[in-house]
């Protein structure tokens, strides 16, 4: 929700009130600095009548306990605000916890996404109190309700800080009493605690505005970015400054009350009527794209459970399904369980929630708990339920029935894009490829026709995935980085993690080893941060596969057998039977023995064949024949040849000629050690090009050579120039590599397609070589801040012939540290 750890709202200013714990009246002093021997109440509830001054004294109290000097007095402060809607036990708990726990949530708490929400208050409530017990911590309740709503979260409040250092601030209008939970009570009388009452006096005009907007809207908390929206919902948001200096002239004039950091709310006295208007008007601007919902998520999923309640469950769906990527994974674990308890509360039930409860755990490793929960809805008739539990499947490896549930539906008109780029991602993985470019094609333009963003997103990164199976790298790179670009957008952290992993693979394949390393830890540290476990699993593998690609295999080994170990116990079963296959593959330093590696190889040949995977049992049968001709047993010889046809004839039935090809030329050196080809790399077996292709040698860079562009310069910002290098790179096989070669002079040139300079502004003479000297360096000038794009031109200087154009981009800042996980300079791509 964008809590700071031990955040406090700021002080009001002009505060007559106590500046010193010494100034405090008595029982305020022994709340937070009992005696020795003081065995007082470790609950306080400040009350007062609306403008008397409770939530001041109560900023002060909370600043007094975090900053004092001396370190055994000194609490760790805890804001939890109560609003209208959530003042109930297992609002409060989700708040205080995911404060306690700093964002780190164990993963008891991903398992209470599917389960029922009536459970929860005992869920949480001993994680809370063990936290609690281990420090010292002052809970600060803001807004307790009257009544016995109130009762109940104060004995709820004694049973978490009893035999604790810890304490709660309380924070109400009128006193509870609760006999069995003694506290104290303070009352805040009006004017003599708390200095003066709220000033509407010297506003400036937006300010006052927006106070009358805020009084009739039926939200609770507030931001910038939610407030712009509320401010003018017909046409764009106002200057992003201008309402937030209006927000803080209004806490600073004691009309807004500070929940957490950049976020506010209106207290209650200063309320009128609701307009249902203005939340209609919330919920179209996030539809239509006006709004990001990103900057105000926490306030547009309240808005979801409000819209429900006011029987507009059509918006209400349309606007859950437009946040699903604000919902799902460890970003939106809080977020989620709030909004299912509140629509329970509310309703007596959670049924639009199970969906997106199911996809939030189908994208965070547990694909088969969703998997059930998706089937039961799917049964009902849901077509998208129906389609998620076909990505379920294909998490859990269970292609054939993936492809089967898709099957099964009904054709739409015009076509579901979801549908199309489902079916492709599942083919993409058993390597059954007719038909699957045009697929992907027409989902993304379903995608387009339907406003779907985020299916766009999605479909363009299995088009990435795609060209990089069929072999064409480059433009895989382009495709999968449109997609990171849109995922970004979007704010989809789950498409952006998984981009980044398909792209660290697609550098494997190009043979960048060190690139590849380098994109996939930034994967992973994404996927960790998502809570994605199987998308772990996935990163290690292909963290692996770098590792061998660059002659590592001691390296390789200990990736692997994590990669094997995450993905075994997500369970997704195809990931599990290729990271055995890797493991039995890899030499393992020499250490490794055959009954071994037939064993895992036999093991990872079972997974395949459940899981549905043809192109993995090709392989497999594959490696298996290379295994026992590498015992050498004459015995076994007839055998082997037999491994090798069958090979053959699982390539050939998946249109696969480059797999076919590597089986043929294996069947026919079995006897003849002379005719035997080298070592097939782990990489191949990501592979299957197109029919009479030859891309796939880009793969592996050996006939071919490659334009490389490398940013010299950590930072791209507007106003400053940035230094680029060229360098034309020959793969091994290349004429351009033999041992004396005799290498033509290129020229190199540099245009900007955008607001920017680039130097030398006139052709570069090169050589093609990895080394610096025989490259080129431009300087880039970018004029204004946002993405420039740049076209190389690389030509035979004698025939002045141009062999390449590469178009390329880079994200230029400001210079003024905008959003670190914006596209940067590590954007910069080879065409």
């Amino acid at each position: 929700m964008g809590y700071v750890e031990g955040w406090l709202p700021d002080d009001l200013s002009p505060y007559d009130g106590p500046r010193e714990v010494a100034e405090l009246p008595p029982a305020l002093r022994a709340f937070l600095r009992p005696g020795p021997d003081d065995e007082g109440p470790a609950i306080l509830e400040l009350y007062g009548t609306p403008g008397a001054g409770t939530y001041p004294l109560a900023v002060r109290l909370a600043h007094l306990a975090r900053d004092t000097a001396a370190e055994a007095a000194r609490f760790t402060t805890c804001w939890v605000p109560l609003g209208a809607a959530d003042a109930t036990p297992d609002h409060v708990l989700l708040t205080l916890l995911e404060q306690l726990l700093d964002g780190r949530p164990p993963q008891s708490l991903y398992d209470l996404v599917p389960a029922e929400p009536d459970g929860l208050d005992e869920a949480l409530a001993w994680p809370c109190r063990d936290v609690l017990l281990q420090g010292r911590c002052l809970v600060v309740l803001d807004g307790l309700p009257a009544g016995a709503p109130g009762v109940e979260l104060l004995r709820l409040a004694h049973w978490l800080v009893e035999g604790t250092d810890s304490r709660v601030l309380a924070v109400s209008e009128v006193a509870h009493e609760v006999p069995e939970a003694p506290l104290a009570a303070y009352e805040v009388a009006d004017g003599t605690d708390a200095g003066d009452a709220p000033r509407h006096h010297g506003l400036r005009t937006r300010a006052t505005r927006l106070l009358k907007v805020l009084a009739r809207w039926a939200g609770d908390e507030v931001n910038t970015s939610v407030a712009a929206v509320l401010e003018t919902p017909q046409a764009e948001p106002q200057p992003v400054e201008q309402v937030r200096r209006a927000l803080r002239d209004l806490y600073a004039s004691g009309l807004l009350q500070a929940t957490r950091h950049e976020w506010y709310r209106l207290p209650p006295a200063l309320r009128t009527e609701a307009s249902p208007r203005l939340d209609l008007d919330l919920a179209r601007a996030v539809l239509d794209g006006t709004a990001d919902p990103r900057e105000g998520a926490d306030a547009y999923v309240d808005l979801v459970a409000r819209l429900a309640r006011a029987g507009a469950e059509g918006t209400a769906a349309a606007l859950l399904d437009r946040l699903e990527p604000q919902l799902v994974g460890r970003q939106g674990l809080f977020r989620l369980l709030r909004l299912k308890q509140a629509h329970w509360h509310a309703t007596g039930g959670w049924e639009p929630l199970k969906l997106t409860a199911a996809v939030s755990a189908r994208e965070t490793g547990s694909p088969l708990p969703a998997l059930e929960a998706l089937t039961a809805l799917a049964a009902h008739g849901s077509v998208r339920a129906a389609v998620h539990k076909a990505i379920a499947q294909h998490h859990t490896g269970q292609l054939r029935e993936a492809a089967a549930t898709l099957d099964a539906l009904p054709d739409a008109v015009p076509p579901d894009g979801w549908v199309l780029h489902t079916r492709a991602a599942v083919q993409c993985d058993t390597g059954e490829l007719r038909g699957t470019e045009r697929m992907l094609r027409s989902a993304v333009e379903a995608h387009q026709v339907r406003g779907d963003a985020r299916g766009e997103a999605w479909a363009m990164h299995h088009y990435g995935r795609l060209r990089m199976v069929r072999g064409d790298l480059e433009e895989a790179q382009k495709r999968l980085e449109a997609a990171r670009h849109l995922f970004m957008e979007l704010g989809d952290r789950q498409g952006q993690a998984w981009t980044e992993t398909e792209l660290g693979r697609n550098h494997v394949l190009f043979g960048s080893h060190a690139e590849a390393r380098h994109q996939l830890h930034k994967a992973l540290g994404l996927h960790l941060s998502n809570g994605d476990v199987r998308g772990k699993g996935w990163t290690y593998l292909y963290l692996a596969l770098a590792h061998e690609a660059c002659g590592d295999p001691e390296g390789a080994t200990p990736l692997a057998r994590t990669a094997e170990r995450e993905l075994r116990d997500v369970p997704d079963q195809l990931g599990h039977a290729w990271a055995q296959h890797c493991r039995a593959l890899l030499p393992f330093a020499g250490r490794t023995t055959s009954p071994k590696a037939e064993a895992q190889l036999q093991s990872a040949m079972s997974l395949f064949q459940r899981s549905g995977c043809p192109h993995g049992q090709a392989w497999n049968t594959l490696e298996l024949a290379r295994l026992w001709r590498r015992e050498g047993a004459s015995s076994l010889a007839k055998a082997e040849v037999g491994l090798y046809r069958d090979a053959e004839r699982r390539f050939e039935a998946i249109g696969d000629s480059f797999g076919r090809g590597w089986a043929m030329a294996l069947r026919a050196s079995a006897f003849d050690l002379s005719r035997r080809p080298e070592h097939i790399p782990l990489t191949a077996r990501h592979l299957v090009p197109e029919p009479g292709a030859r891309t796939h040698q880009a793969a592996f860079p050996t006939t071919l050579s490659h334009i490389r562009l490398t940013l010299l310069d950590d930072e791209s910002t507007a106003g400053t120039a940035s230094r680029i290098a060229l360098r034309v790179e020959p793969g091994p096989e290349h004429p351009w590599s033999a041992p004396a070669p005799d290498l033509p002079w290129l020229t190199a040139r540099a245009t900007p397609l955008t607001a920017a300079d680039v130097e030398p502004v006139h052709a570069v003479t090169i050589r093609p070589s990895p080394r610096d000297q025989d490259g080129a360096e431009f300087l880039f000038t970018p004029r204004r801040a946002g993405r420039h794009r740049l076209l190389f031109t690389v030509e035979d200087s004698a025939t002045a012939t141009v062999l390449q154009q590469v178009e390329t981009f880079i994200d230029v800042t400001d210079g003024e540290g905008g959003p670190r996980d914006a596209l940067s300079p590590e954007a910069l791509r080879r065409a």
